[in-house]
């Protein structure tokens, strides 16, 4: 059973050569020199850039760029589980689809034992940029995400190894766990709030709450259900330098999970994606988004039951600053995500529906 990298010099021409060719991306040749460009430290993970130098009879085709993401458990957050995701869709998922709208990966590595894992990548930083955390692209380029995103739903949506061979379905039992954590977390947090919460705010939250079962257990039935990333913000992608010869990439899949497309679109759009809400634009985005799903081969998903999708799930973004207080993240984030989550909830008159 292959053992993960756990540093980047461990990547050895004679290492990088076996796993190229078992990946069938270097049937004869061989890679002669790695070298170490730069290396960057996360909280829970390393990133190393590597250039690659190859023998003359190589095939000419061959990637000279790549990306090592190295990852381990942190000692305040159990990220096994996450580190374990992230592996297990690029070897199950990425095998199925591999290429745009995904990076290419040459090779995916987990251990049990450790929780430690590789990801090894094409590095697209010649092509591709990202924006900065906090920072919305263009419209032109968030019209790209969103076509990337969509597409990607629609490969998946209702694809016949959901739920078998890629991704578990949420079952009943499950629903009675969250709805019963959900039912305390909540009251926690309102609690904390106090009177800071408006009234309207809190009969939001309680709606929501008398609305649990039929807002989340829609997840157990399987119509209309695809893969999901589970954490859509705007620089999660990668966008193209030349639009006109490259396509979008989407990355970081620790969280993908089976669920409506529409919750990816409402983390995103409704939520804004941890960068400032843009309602001027999101008309735009929406109607793309779906006519891209369409374009993709999406059949009997008329837009007005996408647009009860879209904000059944923008009423989930209630939790979100719930989770995010729950996860004592830092008190700016969660009160960020709340506001956003409600400017969204009124603007789509929400509470017309729970």
């Amino acid at each position: 059973m292959a053992m993960p990298i756990t540093a980047p010099e461990q990547v050895t021409a004679k290492w990088l050569t076996d796993v190229l060719r078992n990946a069938g991306e270097l049937p004869y040749g061989n890679i002669t020199d790695v070298k170490i460009k730069s290396t960057k430290i996360r909280p829970y993970s390393r990133i190393t850039y590597l250039e690659v130098g190859y023998s003359a009879n190589t095939s000419a085709a061959k990637p000279s760029n790549l990306f090592l993401k190295l990852a381990s458990p942190n000692e305040q957050q159990a990220t096994s589980e996450i580190n374990s995701r992230e592996v297990e869709f690029y070897r199950i998922v990425g095998s199925e689809m591999n290429g745009p709208p995904l990076i290419n990966c040459y090779d995916a590595v987990y251990s049990p034992a450790t929780g430690e894992s590789h990801l090894l990548l094409d590095d697209l930083s010649e092509t591709h940029f990202q924006t900065d955390q906090g920072e919305a692209p263009s419209c032109f380029y968030s019209e790209l995400a969103i076509k990337c995103l969509a597409q990607f739903h629609a490969y998946w949506r209702e694809h016949p190894t959901l739920g078998n061979d890629v991704g578990r379905f949420f079952d009943e039992q499950w629903l009675a766990t969250f709805v019963e954590d959900l039912e305390k977390s909540v009251p926690r947090f309102l609690a904390f709030l106090g009177d800071e919460l408006s009234t309207e705010r809190r009969q939001a939250y309680q709606r929501m709450l008398a609305s649990s079962r039929k807002i989340w257990g829609r997840l157990t039935r399987p119509e209309g259900l695809t893969l999901t990333h589970g954490d859509t913000h705007w620089w999660n992608f990668l966008y193209p330098k030349d639009p006109t010869s490259e396509q979008t990439r989407i990355f970081d899949w620790q969280l993908w999970h089976i669920d409506l497309g529409a919750r990816d679109l409402a983390f995103l759009v409704a939520l804004g994606g941890f960068a400032e809400r843009r309602p001027e634009v999101d008309p735009k985005l929406l109607r793309l988004y779906h006519e891209t799903l369409i374009a993709n081969g999406v059949e009997n998903y008329p837009w007005s039951v996408f647009w009860d999708d879209y904000r059944w799930s923008a009423i989930r973004n209630l939790n979100i600053p719930v989770i995010f207080w729950s996860q004592e993240k830092h008190e700016r984030t969660w009160r960020r995500a709340l506001e956003r989550a409600f400017q969204a909830y009124n603007l789509l008159d929400c509470a017309s529906l729970s």
